[in-house]
């Protein structure tokens, strides 16, 4: 017998498989076509009967690139607007077991729910919860700023599916009082967003920040003058804004790559959640800082070389040791008094951290240490910190294990996006075992990841067994690091945290992060 469960909107039928009931494509929304295009989520339409939920829905409409294509995190299915679903794995409907809802990451321009990376089956059945992933509105048709009601879309289809699990928790055996919400990169980004935005209190009591960018937010003028941008491609202006609806899809796509194509843009993306004064009213840093998630219990952490991914296109190759203030001096502007002079202790700084442990200090390698401290670390430090000074209870992590992957004989060491298959327990999913390793080491790190976060989700206590993990203050920095030994160390790469320290000291603007990444 395939397993139902009743939703509001109508009966959907699963499938169950080694022990786990999984139930794939559940609309949470109303397709966003027409009038909905741009609009906030509307709810889905009634059906009858029992409708068939063996298969993931549509991927959000998005171009490849060759860094996603090469790590095969590209959707293989089909693309369509109708894309707002969600996948949900559960040992036993009739249960009451604690809930993770997982947002995707894809800078905001991609990316899919329905990829075989993030198959929750594992991760439900081995630690007896259960596992949601959302597919939300990405790009243009998710994040372009149209004003109000019509910027942070994409957000809000997020919250809309969160309110989904609220109301369904117990149909599919979960319990609506220990709901956590995991992302990674941009769906790490948005879970920050979530901790800011008022419409998100109350449907989720924990939240783990994988990788993300918590800093990576557009104030309301530089999104708008994006928004400009890519309507210029369009052949377009401000007053034309409704025919956006009915364009095809397609000439929507073309115009976001040429807009794209323009970079680079401050911050490194082309859409990012905007302070929009509605939806996202303060920046995260800001609202986490004066205490908007102090009631959510938050892990937080960062792979060791983030940035060392994007060797695999080149990214940092062309970087000098000339060039590489001008780089960071222009990434300043705005959030320090002097931006050159900050820039110049910033680069020093690192340059000495890597030296001191023997590391390859060369203009590109610098480059890379530069962006993962200015991008992903060091924000995300600071959210720990705020969220610590707020009275929150928070956890650290640094992810250390070394991909086997090389880019033109350059290590891609422990990089972005390095920690997904692990969390799932998916090594073997395509192109993982060339990117992530296999092997019992790799498998008893896994372990441990998931028994972490499954155990956070279950009690708010992210010990993994064999381990107490402390929380996170900025006295002792306690931190788990997760690698071939897994492992509580104190102020882990305190010279690089130090180096960033010093570099923001004369800063415009106070706190412990800074709204820029």
């Amino acid at each position: 017998m395939r397993p139902i469960v009743a939703t509001t909107a109508g009966r959907v039928r699963g499938i169950e498989r080694d022990g786990v009931c999984a139930f794939l494509g559940v609309p949470y929304a109303a397709p966003p076509l027409g009038p909905l295009r741009f609009a906030p989520p509307a709810p889905p339409a009634p059906w009858t009967g029992e409708r068939d939920a063996s298969a993931f829905g549509p991927a959000p409409p998005q171009r490849p690139d060759a860094l996603v294509t090469r790590l095969g995190l590209f959707p293989d299915g089909p693309q369509d607007e109708d894309c707002l679903r969600l996948n949900v794995w559960t040992p036993d409907p009739a249960g009451r077991r604690a809930m993770m809802v997982w947002l995707h990451g894809g800078a905001f321009v991609g990316g899919a729910a329905g990829v075989p990376l993030y198959d929750g089956a594992r991760l439900a059945r081995e630690g007896d919860v259960v596992v949601v992933s959302v597919g939300y509105r990405v790009g243009a048709l998710g994040f372009l700023a149209l004003g109000p009601g019509r910027t942070n879309v994409g957000l809000l289809d997020q919250l809309e599916a969160l309110r989904f699990v609220q109301r369904h928790a117990a149909a599919f055996g979960g319990d609506p009082a220990r709901v956590a919400v995991f992302g990674e990169s941009a769906g790490a980004g948005s879970v920050c967003a979530l901790l800011a935005m008022p419409g998100a209190r109350g449907l989720f009591a924990r939240a783990i920040v994988q990788s993300g960018a918590p800093a990576g937010v557009l104030r309301p003028a530089e999104a708008v003058e994006r928004a400009a941008k890519l309507l210029g491609k369009l052949g377009l202006g401000p007053e034309d804004r409704e025919r956006l609806a009915s364009l095809p899809v397609a000439e929507l796509l073309d115009a976001q790559e040429r807009t794209l194509a323009e970079g680079p843009f401050a911050k490194g993306m082309l859409f990012m959640p905007v302070v929009d004064g509605e939806v996202l009213p303060q920046a995260p840093l800001d609202a986490v800082a004066a205490g908007s998630a102090r009631e959510v219990d938050l892990v937080v952490g960062t792979t060791r070389e983030e940035m060392h991914l994007f060797q695999l296109v080149g990214m940092g190759d062309w970087a000098t040791d000339a060039l590489l203030p001008r780089i960071v001096a222009a990434q300043l502007v705005g959030e320090v008094e002097d931006p050159a002079a900050a820039a110049e202790r910033l680069v020093a700084g690192l340059r000495r951290a890597l030296l001191a442990r023997g590391e390859d200090a060369s203009a590109p390698a610098l480059f890379y240490a530069l962006q993962t401290e200015l991008g992903v670390r060091g924000p995300s430090i600071g959210l720990a910190e705020a969220h610590a000074a707020s009275g929150g209870r928070t956890w650290m992590y640094l992810f250390n294990w070394p991909s086997p992957m090389q880019a033109a004989g350059r290590a891609l060491r422990a990089c972005h996006a390095l920690d997904l298959p692990f969390t799932f327990g998916t090594l073997g999913a395509p192109r993982m075992a060339e990117f992530a390793g296999l092997g019992p080491d790799a498998e008893r790190l896994s372990a441990t990841l998931r028994a972490a976060w499954t155990a956070f989700a279950r009690s708010g206590d992210p010990s993994p067994p064999g381990l107490t993990w402390p929380r996170y203050d900025p006295r002792r920095r306690a931190t788990l690091e997760l690698g071939p030994v897994c492992r509580v160390v104190d102020a882990p790469l305190e010279d690089e945290r130090a180096a960033l320290a010093e570099a923001f000291a004369p800063r415009a603007s106070g706190g412990a992060g800074r709204d820029g990444a």
